[in-house]
């Protein structure tokens, strides 16, 4: 079941611990990873939060969260490790265009989901954080992600930051805010194609637009999404 709530107030607590496993899981999940690196070369194992509890109080959310790794994520997804299992936390953004379209990702062979639409993101970085508070910020990764992945093009047409919302299934926390673009939805994937022809990323493919007149195209996505995507825009158009 996914869980999708409007954020008043966002809090992030305890990214300074670490989330120790036992040397049995290590060695568990350093196999099962390694098996992983040898079927996906690309795949890379970085620093990723994992939210070990969460507040919400009418909207005014808190997560605490301690850091782990990728590795110990792919792993707590085929195996229940309890108080050891990696709930990745991530940022990322639902652009919405100059005439009011919601734009999101498809995923291209560059990344693990290929074929899934998501909200351009990515899992956050023990960097991303506000220069004057010193604490993560989700709105720092969204940006960040969105010049990796869709270019500095894309990235400097936004105009307005939008309201935030936590999605949910319990095993993964994406943290999602609507971005203002200035630009239509034919131009942001035109400047998408500019950024993937001159760096040959590829973890997009394409990107797609949904206004009210194409919201039942939303069925086409079910099963190929990743987490409230398809749910997130029934609601927003």
């Amino acid at each position: 079941m996914t869980t999708i709530i409007k954020a008043k107030e966002l809090i992030i607590k305890g990214e300074e611990n670490i989330l120790e496993l036992p040397e049995n899981l290590k060695e568990q999940v350093s196999i099962y990873w390694n098996e992983q690196k040898r079927q996906h070369p690309g795949m890379f194992n970085g620093p990723v939060y994992s939210v070990l509890d969460m507040e919400n109080n009418n909207g005014e959310i808190t997560l605490e969260c301690a850091l782990s790794d990728y590795a110990n994520y792919k792993y707590s997804e085929i195996h229940d490790l309890g108080e050891f299992a990696c709930r990745n936390l991530y940022a990322g953004c639902l652009l919405k265009s100059c005439e009011g379209k919601y734009i999101v990702a498809l995923n291209g062979a560059g990344s693990e989901f290929t074929g899934k639409i998501q909200f351009i993101g990515g899992a956050m970085d023990p960097e991303d954080k506000d220069d004057v508070t010193g604490k993560l910020d989700p709105l720092i990764t969204a940006m960040r992600e969105l010049e990796e992945e869709a270019g500095k093009e894309i990235r400097n047409s936004i105009k307005n930051v939008g309201e935030t919302y936590l999605i949910t299934n319990g095993r993964k926390y994406g943290i999602g805010t609507v971005l203002q673009s200035s630009m239509s939805a034919d131009e942001l994937t035109t400047a998408l194609g500019r950024f993937k022809d001159s760096t040959h990323n590829n973890e997009i493919d394409n990107l797609v637009a949904f206004g009210k007149e194409n919201k039942d195209e939303l069925e086409n996505y079910v099963n190929r999404q990743d987490i409230g995507v398809v749910e997130f825009l029934k609601e927003a158009l």
